[in-house]
């Protein structure tokens, strides 16, 4: 397993022993908590492999082929609990993620991916950066669809939590965007014509793994179908990148399911509509006494000092 990267404020950002990362106020407490943003992990996943050379490790160091539901399952995992862990847990999900990461390497092979670099390196930078914008962008994406509207101020924070934290992950703060327009701005050149995602045959290859790991116990096109929702999610360009029809009944379908998920939001009580490691998190934060004085969003040690 390799060393963890060091960042610039990384080794001065240490979860709270009880909270973790983030706390009962954060942003990212209250949009993660939210069930339904399930769905929207395969457009996530898809906007991930759209990444030449992220399709290239993907394909080259990972399970993902042979065990597309059980990689799924433990990403899940290591996310949950970097999110709703608790000091111990939010420390063994950073030290999982970059020993993982820290073994994947290698030499690029389509030309595509070449095209962009000879070798590629899951620990660099610009590539992380991209995996946890994809994980931003679509999540409140689906939240505005599915739960409901998230102010500018809501936005800004929510970025603000995830990239403070993504120090830990190797991604220094000077290389991510400094505020959510330019957050934007970045989803938008990585996409554009003159930016590097570019679906290639390996991602291609992964893609319908993505589409049909989630519910594997589904008779295919029932499958299809409950995947819509977050297919909807993907700018055009991806969708058609990936060959996924769109248009007409599917996208007619893709609105109702969207309709029936809102109309399960709205009648659910929040406790029910809440991930269960969220509930372990309030409850743990209440035990502790914490829950009406956490209402910020982590900072490095020097920046708290200052507050």
């Amino acid at each position: 397993m390799g060393r963890a990267p060091r960042t610039a404020g990384a080794a001065a950002l240490t979860p709270d022993p009880v909270l973790g990362f983030y706390g009962p106020g954060s942003r990212m407490w209250r949009i993660n908590r939210e069930a339904v943003l399930l769905g929207a992990g395969p457009a996530a996943l898809l906007l991930q492999l759209a990444h030449p050379l992220v399709a290239e490790g993907v394909a080259a160091h990972s399970d993902f082929a042979a065990d597309p539901t059980g990689r799924l399952r433990r990403t899940l995992r290591a996310t949950l609990a970097l999110v709703f862990g608790d000091g111990p847990a939010a420390e063994a999900a950073v030290r999982r993620l970059n020993g993982v990461h820290a073994s994947v390497r290698g030499e690029s092979v389509d030309p595509e991916a070449r095209a962009l670099a000879e070798r590629y390196r899951a620990l660099d930078p610009a590539l992380l950066l991209w995996v946890q914008a994809t994980l931003i962008w679509t999540s409140v994406r689906a939240y505005e669809r599915w739960v409901g509207p998230l102010t500018p101020a809501d936005r800004e924070a929510f970025w603000g939590e995830a990239r403070l934290v993504g120090t830990r992950l190797g991604i220094p703060l000077e290389q991510s965007p400094a505020d959510w327009p330019a957050f934007e701005a970045y989803v938008q050149a990585m996409l554009g014509p003159g930016g590097p995602i570019r679906v290639t045959a390996a991602g291609r290859r992964l893609g319908r793994l993505v589409i049909r790991s989630p519910l594997p116990f589904l008779p295919g096109p029932l499958a299809t179908l409950m995947t819509l929702p977050a297919v909807a999610l993907l700018p055009p360009s991806i969708r058609a990148a990936y060959g996924l029809p769109w248009g007409g009944r599917r996208a007619w379908l893709a609105r109702t399911l969207d309709d029936l998920v809102r109309l399960w939001v709205h009648l659910m009580p929040p406790a029910w509509r809440s991930m269960p490691q969220a509930r372990a998190a309030d409850a743990r934060a209440a035990r502790g006494g914490r829950a009406a004085r956490y209402d910020r969003a982590p900072r490095p040690r020097s920046e708290a000092g200052r507050a």
